[in-house]
């Protein structure tokens, strides 16, 4: 333990060091007459610090997310925002078109990812997590080459005959049990599609051991890259401790972990590609091909899959219950296109347009600025200077007043026309912008789409009376921040939903199609029931 004379010398040293600090970025914050965004009055040295919600440190202070707050601040600002956190300088962007010109137009200065101190130098030091990296690292280069080759076999449906698969096994899982343990099957359905497609790791219960423990990676990450992780990402110079310090023992317990599980995903992928079925993993490991051996730059394209996906999902169902009256007009477009004598499948997706906007309804990693720039927003030059950290809102971008009516309802009408086609000029914030667009979104869109497509066919999802056993009254459904986690996905907290049949006709449809699956699996699938 660390003596009081220690201590005192750490705790100066470090004030000093953030006085400096501050006093270097105040300094930089004003170029050629151009000024800063506006953004709200912070405290000396350390600007708007305790003003920005964080569920780890700061929940004393309020209970807001982050999310919600950085909307506030847009909202009332006027769409461009800037805060400073102890001299660095963040940006936040609640407007469309001011995001399209920072990222899109001038995404040579605005592409790189910010690079904390601990992420950087124990958690991922090799770069794996590509997306994660500066843009200029060959890891990015070559992860998102390979990633946009695979979906280009997306794009032209090759993935399709799998995620219809996944979706109807999902209705199965459903029907068993009535949605009891529905957030398990969303779990499984986003993970199964994902892992099958990038490993040829089918996981028909969810409850294999490799699921389990992918899932309980996929948390550690979300917690290792949350800048509360290491005090080394705010004070790097306590990195000068020799020995085995605490931050460094748990990165390298994830890493050991985390390549522990991948090697087996991708040796099973291998196996499978043997019995002749394509993979990513497979893609990614091509050594006959220009980039060789990338093998380990797959863990970055599946895990995000997963999470996404899952998220959204678990979003369209709470959307079925706080706003369900949007889910007639859905019904009644499948209903007259489909009847109740098939499930159905991706010829249909042209036909469903309100379908389409159900999808688009739904509910980031912030850019880094590399240079100095300058941005004209309600006839002000605003300056960005160099190693801004720029974050795109998407729930304000999304809900934006001056476009939607009633802009905080799950509303899929507003991506239609007065005719109930699918507008023309639809644009979303939801992938990212510029070179930091998500390079998965064909793969992710299918499978909402098919997932929410066979669900609506399927079923009616409405509320449970069950009890909340925290008040012993019935469950209070909510969307507030309260029913969030607030992590970098912010995936909905668990809460009852009741899937009950639309008929028994419908019912005997999905077994009967799903007997049909099931005797194709190994043709859909070969080599997926191997152990792993």
């Amino acid at each position: 333990m660390l003596s009081s004379a220690s201590q005192l010398t750490i705790a100066t040293t470090s004030i000093i060091f953030i006085t400096l600090w501050s006093l270097y970025a105040r300094r930089s914050n004003f170029k050629g007459g151009c000024i800063l965004p506006p953004g709200p009055t912070g405290f000396p040295l350390l600007g708007n610090v305790l003003q920005v919600p964080s569920k780890v440190c700061l929940s004393f202070i309020t209970s807001r997310h982050l999310a919600t707050y950085f909307r506030t601040l847009v909202e009332h600002y006027g769409g461009l925002v800037s805060l400073n956190l102890a001299g660095s300088t963040v940006v936040l962007i609640g407007d469309m078109e001011v995001a399209k010109t920072l990222l899109e137009k001038h995404s040579a200065k605005h592409s790189s990812r910010p690079s904390l101190h601990y992420w950087r130098n124990y958690v991922d030091p090799t770069n794996d997590m590509w997306g994660m990296s500066e843009e200029h690292h060959e890891e990015h280069l070559i992860g998102r080459k390979l990633t946009n080759n695979i979906m280009s076999v997306v794009r032209a449906g090759k993935t399709e005959p799998l995620q219809e698969f996944e979706a109807v096994l999902n209705v199965q899982h459903l029907l068993d049990d009535g949605g009891k343990n529905w957030f398990h099957h969303i779990e499984r359905v986003a993970s199964s599609t994902t892992l099958t497609a990038a490993f040829g790791l089918h996981c028909p219960t969810g409850h294999e051991p490799e699921s389990r423990e992918l899932f309980a990676i996929l948390a550690e990450i979300v917690h290792l890259a949350n800048p509360t992780a290491s005090i080394t990402n705010f004070l790097p110079f306590l990195d000068l401790i020799p020995g085995p310090m605490p931050w460094r023992i748990r990165a390298r317990l994830y890493r050991e972990r985390h390549d522990a599980l991948y090697e087996k995903l991708i040796d099973h992928a291998m196996r499978c590609s043997a019995a002749g079925m394509d993979t990513w993993a497979a893609t990614f490991v091509g050594e006959n091909k220009p980039y060789g051996d990338q093998r380990r730059l797959v863990k970055q394209f599946a895990g995000a899959a997963i999470e996404t996906t899952m998220t959204a999902l678990q979003t369209f169902v709470l959307a079925c219950i706080r706003y369900p009256e949007w889910i007639a007009t859905a019904q009644k477009e499948i209903d007259n296109l489909i009847g109740p004598d098939r499930l159905p499948s991706f010829r249909d997706r042209p036909f469903l347009p309100y379908i389409e906007a159900v999808v688009r309804a739904r509910y980031g990693i912030p850019h880094l600025s590399t240079a100095d720039d300058t941005i004209e927003h309600n006839g002000q030059a605003y300056f960005i200077p160099k190693g801004s950290l720029i974050f795109a809102v998407t729930f304000a971008i999304e809900h934006d007043r001056s476009k939607f009516e009633d802009h905080d309802r799950f509303m899929p009408e507003r991506f239609l026309d007065s005719e109930g086609r699918l507008k023309t000029d639809y644009e979303t914030s939801a992938f990212g912008f510029g070179r930091r667009v998500c390079p998965g979104i064909p793969f992710a869109e299918r499978s909402l789409w098919i997932d929410i497509v066979t669900m609506l066919w399927t079923f009616s999802i409405r509320a449970s009376d069950q009890v909340d056993p925290m008040t012993g009254l019935p469950f209070q459904y909510d969307d507030s921040d309260a029913a969030f986690h607030g992590a970098v996905t912010n995936s909905p907290f668990k809460f009852p939903a009741v899937f009950e049949p639309r008929s028994s006709q419908r019912v005997e449809v999905a077994r009967r199609e799903w007997a049909e699956y099931e005797k194709d699996l190994n043709v859909l699938m070969p080599g997926t029931t191997e152990q792993v």
